[in-house]
């Protein structure tokens, strides 16, 4: 029966129609991936509570799926065992024979242990469970030894290092709880950890990485109670991990270490060609950011197609080419906001002794995922400007030419402008503040560049916000409601078109310093030349406009002055004077009557007295004040004489000196002395 096995081998296990299908399997080696198909398996059924019981009924459901799928089926009405060798292995599935038996055995050593320690209440261990226990750990320990052959022969670099830790880890597990030779489960614990330890360091995939680092710290406790139960029997613990290492050369079981060094080596070389291949790499400001996350390359290769089609769509002016352009560059910027969580998600993970590299390069790459999703936000919000502009410019020669806007022809109103003019700001004001945070000479030039286009977005927002002055102004003109104030609508859009103009020229001037071969000029300078046009046609218009603002301004003083004219013509009237000199020529005031005791303030109990008291005061008219009356009453007052002194020239008058009274003569004493008289 054994000479018959070959023959039954080939058919039955491995299912091949021919020899050269075997032999072309026999050339290239088979990938393993072996921590990550365990803990998965582990972590979807039980473990994650410790279910031993779950996890080993699936092991044996998975075994069975395996010898189904393999064609390894040991008779159909008799049982005859077909033993796995390494020439039927033309499958990755058939490593995960030996694997998930090895896994079965040990769940069902685990299972037992965690009853044995259930039902014995911290006492020792019922014998015969322990010797059950020990028989599935040896159980588990030759099948991990047959995965280790099996994958050293034909499975890859890697995978036949992550059987060998395997099986040191089983194996070491095994002679732990035969608590026999510790020196042996010392060493065992040790090659797992180096293995595990420098297969996080060549492996390119950080959740990998995080798996054998996780390995590593599940075995710490297990080598500090090795090292513990060596000393106090007495012996000394190796310092030299190579020492350690060296022990299972010995014994035969496994590599030495030459031959495990050799291995690590080759193993690093393969990283780095597989790392080299399948690394892709973002550029963002002339720099290029390796991505080495396979949801990050996923994340980014979709945003770079969505933004290429959003770019190709760039030529169609229809409304409906906008909104399927728009969509396509909010696809694009979800799928890096995509990218950049999982970035995150990836610096969260890091562990080992490259973290801080690691750190670094994600860092960087998050910036530059940041970066990648504000630039493609502001092509998306210039966009919708760029079509928001045309609209309202397309409105604004329909009313030079005298025809009216209808509603379906969908033209937009200053203050869309404006809202699309706010959100763009914004997203310019975000991506100045990454260039701050970036730093350096690219970072520096990323912020100038922003703060640029930014100051000529405000002096298009500007220029809007005169035009919703300007056409409230227009649109109150003719109804001549004072409430509206359109005298100071059109002066606020003279002063904010004046405004747009100094800001279009600064902006101007702002953008043609700036240097346009540095790494922010791509992002943010592509159309320099057509942004320059666009703010000196702005100064042009805005200068026309604001002739048409104060022309409103005119109108509106003119109209405000001809309505206060015609109101004060129109109250001159002498039949209302005369009416009132009558009415008051009756009424006494407080001046003419200081002697009687009457009240002149007026109101309605003055009124009630004037009519004497009649219906009881009911009235409800209010008598006037009468402290004094004004304006006064006019009276005649004699005029001045009429002189007529024309002929006064012709006139000779009298001499009349003698009836003047002569001065006396005085002298010198008398003038000083005259004040004693």
């Amino acid at each position: 029966m054994a000479e018959d096995q070959p023959e039954v081998h080939v058919v039955d296990l491995t299912g091949a129609a021919t020899d050269e299908a075997v032999a072309s399997a026999q050339i290239s080696p088979l990938p393993l991936a072996l921590l990550s198909i365990i803990k998965t398996a582990q972590a979807q059924n039980g473990l994650r509570h410790g279910d031993y019981m779950r996890y080993r009924k699936h092991c044996a459901s998975r075994l069975q799926s395996l010898y189904k799928v393999l064609r390894m089926q040991h008779g159909r009405t008799k049982y005859q065992k077909r033993k796995l060798d390494i020439h039927h292995i033309t499958d990755a599935r058939h490593l995960q024979v030996p694997l998930f038996s090895a896994e079965r055995a040990w769940a069902y050593a685990m299972e037992l242990k965690k009853e044995a320690e259930a039902q014995g209440g911290g006492a020792a261990i019922d014998r015969r469970k322990r010797h059950h226990l020990i028989g599935r750990l040896s159980k588990a320990v030759l099948w991990a030894s047959e995965l280790s052959r099996f994958a050293a022969a034909r499975s890859d670099t890697r995978g036949s290092l992550e059987a060998e830790a395997y099986c040191c880890w089983m194996s070491g597990t095994l002679l732990l709880e035969r608590e026999t030779d510790w020196e042996l489960a010392l060493a065992k614990f040790t090659r797992a950890k180096k293995l595990w330890q420098e297969l996080a360091k060549a492996c390119p995939d950080l959740e990998k990485q995080s798996l054998c680092l996780a390995q590593v710290e599940e075995m710490e406790p297990n080598i500090r109670y090795c090292n513990y139960r060596i000393t106090r029997a007495g012996g000394a613990v190796p310092v030299d991990p190579a020492e350690l290492l060296a022990m299972t050369e010995a014994g035969g079981d496994a590599p030495g270490l030459d031959l495990l060094q050799s291995k690590l080596a080759a193993l690093a070389q393969e990283a780095q060609m597989a790392q080299a291949a399948s690394t892709s790499y973002v550029s963002w400001m002339r720099v290029n950011h390796p991505v080495r996350h396979e949801r990050v390359k996923l994340a980014l290769h979709q945003a770079a197609e969505f933004g290429t089609q959003a770019e190709q769509a760039m030529n169609t002016d229809e409304s409906d080419a906008l909104d399927s352009r728009l969509s396509l560059y909010d696809k694009a910027i979800n799928a890096l906001a995509e990218a950049k969580s999982h970035v995150r998600n990836a610096v969260k993970g890091l562990a080992g002794p490259d973290a801080e590299a690691q750190f670094k390069e994600l860092e960087a790459l998050e910036v530059a995922v940041e970066g990648l999703r504000l630039q493609r936000t502001v092509e998306r919000s210039e966009a919708h400007l760029e079509h928001t502009r045309a609209r309202f410019a397309a409105g604004l020669q329909r009313l030079a030419v005298g025809k009216k806007i209808k509603d379906k022809e969908r033209h937009a109103r200053p203050e869309e402008v404006v809202r699309v003019c706010d959100l763009l700001s914004r997203h310019l004001e975000d991506l100045a503040d990454l260039g701050a945070r970036l730093g350096g000479r690219a970072g520096e030039g990323l912020h100038d560049a922003a703060a640029a286009r930014a100051a000529a977005v405000r002096a298009i927002r500007t220029y809007h916000i005169a035009h919703t002055l300007l056409a409230a102004a227009v649109a109150a003109a003719p109804a001549g409601d004072a409430k509206n104030d359109t005298s100071g609508k059109a002066l606020e859009a003279w002063a904010l078109f004046n405004r747009s103009q100094e800001r279009a020229t600064a902006a101007a001037e702002q953008l043609r310093k700036l240097p346009g071969e540095d790494a922010a000029a791509g992002v943010l300078l592509g159309g320099r030349e057509a942004m320059l046009a666009d703010l000196t046609e702005l100064v042009t218009q805005a200068a026309a406009y604001k002739a048409v603002a104060q022309a409103e301004l005119s109108a509106a003083e003119l109209k405000v002055k001809e309505d206060l004219l015609q109101s004060g013509v129109s109250g001159l009237t002498l039949e209302q004077q005369e009416q009132a000199g009558a009415t008051s020529s009756g009424a006494t005031y407080l001046l003419d009557a200081l002697n009687r005791w009457e009240s002149f303030a007026g109101g309605a109990a003055a009124a009630a007295a004037a009519s004497g008291g009649g219906a009881g005061g009911a009235t409800s008219a209010k008598a006037p004040p009468r402290l004094y009356k004004a304006p006064y009453d006019y009276a005649a007052i004699p005029g001045r004489p009429i002189m007529l002194d024309t002929a006064s020239n012709c006139l000779s008058y009298p001499n009349l000196e003698h009836r003047l009274r002569k001065a006396e003569k005085k002298s010198v004493l008398s003038s000083l002395f005259g004040w004693r008289r």
